[in-house]
């Protein structure tokens, strides 16, 4: 899983085929999440989640580092 830089330096863009609705945000309040999105929002760091056709655009907590949170996702997350 690659993290795509994207203009906001907090933000960064995953290429990934998913079945959650279409612009929704995803934070750790959300409720009734499940699965992928469930999973990448309990990484420390992410603070929210955006759901596009074909992508999450994750952000950042602006003093997490994203050496960081690539490196938990892709231990977390090798099979994806």
């Amino acid at each position: 899983m690659e993290l795509i830089d994207t203009p906001n330096p907090n933000a960064k863009k995953i290429l990934i085929e998913h079945d959650y609705e279409i612009a929704i945000y995803i934070n750790e309040d959300s409720s009734d999440i499940e699965g992928l999105a469930k999973k990448l929002i309990g990484i420390e760091g992410i603070a929210s989640i955006f759901t596009g056709p074909g992508f999450f655009t994750l952000t950042k907590e602006e003093l997490a580092d994203w050496e960081t949170i690539n490196t938990d996702i892709l231990n977390k997350f090798d099979t994806i």
